[in-house]
């Protein structure tokens, strides 16, 4: 069984030894996690990882645990190598997906709510606190704080 780190209520969580490693992200309630993505890099709120060639963002706050997985040598030549990046607490981590097309995952609060999220979305515009994003040709402000995750598609 490899690390397993668990994120307790009010208590900061350090995710510096999964950098580099293959984990499954486990979100808290109703929220879809991810499976078998690499964690490249974590700052104080937020954990960047990659599947194959894209970059996702979750937010620490909505993070049940992180587990480590061993990937196979087949899984492994599906998947670009892990380079860990430095991070800057400084800028705001949705930059890195304005002008690409992304899947954007909302904070679920019931068992059925309308919807899940916004899929194929491009980001438009990231301030402080809110992300525009066109979905189907109408656009949309979110709060960054109703996002569980973020990920290119």
């Amino acid at each position: 069984m490899g690390l397993k780190i668990i994120h307790e209520q009010g208590v900061y969580m350090d995710c510096t030894p999964m950098h580099g490693k293959w984990c499954d992200i486990d979100l808290q309630g109703k929220d879809v996690g991810y499976a078998q993505v690499g964690i490249i890099s974590s700052g104080k709120d937020y954990i960047l990882f990659q599947y194959k060639d894209k970059r996702g963002l979750a937010p620490k706050r909505y993070i049940k645990q992180l587990r480590e997985v061993k990937m196979t040598p087949w899984k492994l030549k599906r998947q670009q190598p892990l380079v860990v990046e430095p991070w800057d607490d400084s800028k705001n981590p949705f930059e890195w997906f304005l002008g690409k097309k992304c899947n954007i995952h909302v904070h679920q609060t019931r068992l059925f709510e309308a919807s899940p999220g916004f899929f194929k979305a491009e980001i438009l515009y990231v301030g402080q606190n809110i992300i525009r994003f066109r979905e189907n040709s109408q656009e949309y402000n979110l709060e960054q704080r109703m996002v569980c995750g973020i990920m290119e598609c």
